[in-house]
């Protein structure tokens, strides 16, 4: 059924024409709220690029960031740090901090320097003690008078032939390339280096990577590692420091930031601190029992005391060696980054002119035991191999019938009677030809 269609409606012209008019009076209505639209957008300032780039350096964030960058653009351009002596920067008093210090203010150069672990240090320094009959502070006795003593006597000398003793505790092969990469050169430069190895030297579990071992956090000051990056931090993560301080300045010195503010700290505080507190009690007592491990490459002076005529006392230390040793073949990843550093170091002595002599330290049966299967033969074939490669002598003094156990005060660490031992044989060689 169709709708009807309103004919009225569509056919009257009045209706028609008062449609159109309203129709007409809705578009000037709405042409003329876009007009007032228009206007507004068009009287709202407009924002320049410069405004904007004003307004974003105006932010105290971005500020900051665009100082920062400036001040190290500024720091890799003057390199404030290159004429500067390395040994003269502010630094934390390890070991090595100041054995460097002692060692490059010798003049002349000690042209006999002894360089080794804990191994060579101890039995050298307890024999030391014993053979001058008094008590040693670790931090300024870095010497062997006698060896030096024994020397003079073997060559006639009229004066005595000084010993310096390089050693340090956990000392690495890789911290023993250092010490000869960054330190023998030029008026510093010995005539002999008696390196003391033992398989430790090598292998020891307990590290993280060679490049975080306090001697060579301290000597890379010395010399550029671009060459040998990848061995001293293997791991690519390990390296991510290494990488930020080649192009952020204040990142690479920011050890030697970090000791110059506390060097500053200590001047102000000390006459107050003096007042205030009473002596350290770790002066009396043994710091590697009563300092955390991770602060043991700290020492200052009186923390360690070597004293004459220790009593005899044997300590069977095998978890510490077991834990250094590992088990299996968890030894091998470190092995294989210690021989190359091994095999960059004795050709490196004969490029520089040093006559080295290489010591196979000697063990007892009871550290022996705990070494991983294959790990010693593998050392000991690597130490012969390079000394026959590059005609260095080579002592195996672990082979020894010599050494007794009542030589040694632990599994490893010699006496004053093993030092006294050892220094005799070394002044024996006819390596030695000064």
């Amino acid at each position: 059924m169709q709708t009807p269609i309103d004919t009225e409606t569509t056919t009257n012209p009045e209706v028609s024409a008062s449609r159109l008019a309203l129709a007409k009076s809705m578009i000037q209505t709405i042409e003329h709220e876009l007009e007032n639209k228009q206007q507004g957008y068009e009287a709202i300032p407009k924002i320049s690029f410069q405004q904007n780039l004003f307004k974003s350096i105006n932010n105290p964030l971005s500020l900051g960031m665009i100082i920062l960058i400036l001040i190290n653009c500024l720091l890799c351009f003057t390199q404030p740090f290159a004429n500067i002596d390395p040994a003269t920067l502010p630094a934390t008093h390890t070991w090595t901090w100041w054995a460097t210090q002692e060692y490059l203010n010798d003049k002349p150069t000690p042209p006999v320097v002894l360089i080794g672990s804990s191994l060579f240090m101890h039995s050298v320094s307890r024999q030391d003690a014993d053979f001058l009959n008094k008590d040693l502070d670790y931090v300024h006795h870095h010497y062997s008078a006698y060896l030096s003593k024994q020397l003079q006597k073997r060559f006639h000398s009229r004066q005595s032939l000084l010993c310096f003793n390089f050693s340090l505790p956990g000392d690495l092969v890789s911290d023993d390339y250092m010490i000869m990469r960054g330190l023998f050169q030029g008026k510093h430069k010995p005539q002999y280096v008696i390196l003391g190895l033992s398989l430790r030297d090598f292998v020891d579990n307990a590290v993280n990577c060679p490049g975080s071992m306090p001697p060579f956090r301290y000597l890379r000051r010395f010399t550029d590692i671009d060459d040998i990056v990848n061995l001293a931090f293997p791991r690519l993560w390990q390296r991510f420091d290494y990488y930020i301080g080649k192009f952020f300045y204040p990142w690479a010195k920011k050890l030697d930031i970090q000791a110059w503010a506390s060097e500053q700290t200590k001047l102000i505080l000390a006459p107050l601190a003096q007042k205030l507190c009473a002596p350290s009690l770790l002066n009396e007592l043994d710091y590697r029992k009563h300092v955390p491990a991770n602060l043991h490459s700290e020492v200052e002076e009186g923390m360690a005391i070597v004293k004459t005529h220790i009593p005899y006392n044997y300590d069977a230390n095998y978890a510490d060696y077991i834990r250094r040793y590992g088990k299996g073949n968890s030894y091998r990843w470190m092995f294989n980054i210690q021989e190359q550093f091994f095999a960059r170091l004795v050709p490196m002595a004969k490029a520089k002119q040093i006559k080295l002599i290489i010591v196979n330290m000697p063990l007892t049966k009871d550290n022996m035991n705990l070494v991983p299967a294959g790990a010693y033969e593998r050392y000991i074939n690597l130490l012969k191999t390079q000394a026959s490669k590059y005609d260095v002598p080579f002592m195996d003094l672990n082979q020894n019938a010599a050494f007794v156990k009542s030589d040694f005060y632990d599994t490893a660490h010699m006496t004053s009677t093993g030092g006294k031992k050892l220094l005799d044989m070394i002044a024996n060689t006819a390596a030695i030809s000064l």
